[in-house]
């Protein structure tokens, strides 16, 4: 039953490989559509293994398998994500990483509670369930941001977009801190649930019990995880926002209406509000992980947590202070505006910046052996060439290299089937013939009378 559970709800949380449905599934709804699909229909799932592992029976290797599916897919899911060039399937991607990062989270608090490690069990758990809703408020902030780009410009494509920071500030704005939230980067919400759960891999590594072999390995993946998804969202914000226009669409932007940018502004102020103010968050956290484990209760705040609190606070009201401080020196000395270094260039155009195939082409190369990428490419000949073309798409691998030929293979033999209902009475009664002879022959060779 456990694993029939870990199946179900994984698919419906779409951690990897279980997550084929979910990339095309972001890229096709609306925006707000997809915000809600990210930040509540797949916790669902979560929620489902949250439920079934505090009362079945958990059998052995299940939190192992837990750990190393969450770690797995927290990597794969984000550098399928840096090779995307539609913002939206980005996005979708890195919902694969961040339920990776949960179900490694949750898979160490089973481990721990089978191991007796009460101390990082209860972190691990905390921070899998804090970083539920710290992924539902950043991703929903960052879908509605791409949701107010395709407003402005019609497009998704990253590589028809660039420089909408100077039509588009406030958007720019509140997807910046987006992207500083979902890289996990302090002050804000993502860095405090990511925190915990490294800090109880650290502590279950420090133990140097059987759980040390586990712990070292998944502290290795989701540090690689947090790289990925910090190169993905500078990738992103930078190709989106920074630079010049592509395209017209991109020159001809305007910013998003009140409604849009009021509900942009709502979910910045909670992704602060949660990372500032840890410690009123942790008594929530820690009686729902009492729930889940009841022979986990009676313990106070982490004095870390708290020491984290401060620091969080502190950084983020410098970082406001400096931030108003630049703002306020640069009003009254006056903006200058001056073509940026272009190593002797005397026109530069956007053809000479990054795109976004330029950012993630590293981590493209890297998955040529797993995932076939695709690639079209005529280069230029002769002394003058005319045109020339360079252009690669990675196929998501476990959809298009496993499921979809095993569904070619059973819909051509569901279609050779189908040959056999032609309607000619004689013929079903030989099947009826030599269908009694095979069970005949069943019967006789398996010693009945």
């Amino acid at each position: 039953m456990f694993w029939l559970a870990l199946l179900g709800f994984g698919l419906k949380a779409g951690f990897f490989p279980l997550h084929v449905w979910l990339p095309a599934a972001h890229a096709s709804a609306p925006s707000h559509v997809s915000a809600v699909m990210s930040g509540v229909a797949i916790k669902m799932g979560v929620y489902g293994i949250v439920r079934f592992s505090g009362w079945l029976p958990v059998p052995p290797g299940a939190a192992v398998t837990m750990v190393t599916l969450g770690a797995i897919g927290a990597v794969t899911g984000m550098a399928l994500g840096m090779v995307q060039n539609d913002l939206k399937r980005l996005l979708a991607y890195c919902s694969v990483e961040n339920v990776g990062v949960i179900l490694a989270g949750l898979g160490g608090a089973l481990l721990a509670a089978s191991s007796g490690g009460a101390a990082w069990g209860r972190l691990a758990a905390a921070g899998a369930l804090w970083h539920v809703w710290n992924h539902g408020l950043f991703k929903a902030l960052l879908f509605l941001g791409a949701g107010s780009v395709l407003h402005a410009t019609g497009t998704r494509q990253m590589s028809r977009l660039g420089g909408l920071w100077r039509n588009m500030p406030w958007t720019a704005a509140g997807f910046a801190v987006g992207t500083l939230a979902v890289a996990g980067l302090p002050p804000l919400n993502g860095w405090v649930s990511e925190w915990l759960i490294y800090l109880a891999w650290l502590e279950a590594a420090g133990r140097h019990e059987g759980s040390v072999w586990v712990a070292l390995p998944a502290l290795t993946l989701l540090g690689m995880a947090g790289a990925l998804a910090l190169a993905g969202f500078i990738k992103a914000a930078g190709t989106v926002f920074l630079g010049l226009p592509r395209s017209a669409a991109a020159r001809e932007a305007h910013e998003s209406g009140r409604g849009m940018l009021g509900a942009m502004a709502v979910l910045a102020a909670f992704c602060a509000g949660l990372a500032w103010a840890p410690t009123a968050v942790w008594p929530v956290m820690a009686g729902v992980v009492e729930c889940w484990h009841p022979g986990w209760r009676g313990a106070g705040t982490p004095d870390a947590l708290v020491e984290l609190g401060k620091w969080q606070v502190g950084l983020g009201v410098l970082l406001a202070a400096g931030g108003g401080a630049w703002w306020g020196w640069m009003r009254r000395r006056g903006w200058r505006r001056a073509v940026t270094w272009d190593c002797g260039y005397a026109a530069p155009t956007t053809r000479m910046q990054y795109s976004s195939g330029s950012f993630g082409g590293w981590v493209g190369a890297g998955l040529r052996w797993a995932c076939g990428v695709e690639r079209q490419v005529r280069r230029p000949r002769g002394v003058f060439p005319e045109s020339a073309r360079w252009l690669e798409r990675t196929p998501e691998p476990v959809l298009e290299r496993l499921v979809q030929p095993i569904g070619r293979g059973l819909a051509g033999a569901s279609a050779w089937v189908r040959r056999l209902q032609h309607g000619r009475l004689q013929w079903y009664v030989v099947y009826v013939l030599v269908g009694l002879g095979a069970l005949v022959l069943l019967v006789w060779e398996g010693g009945g009378p």
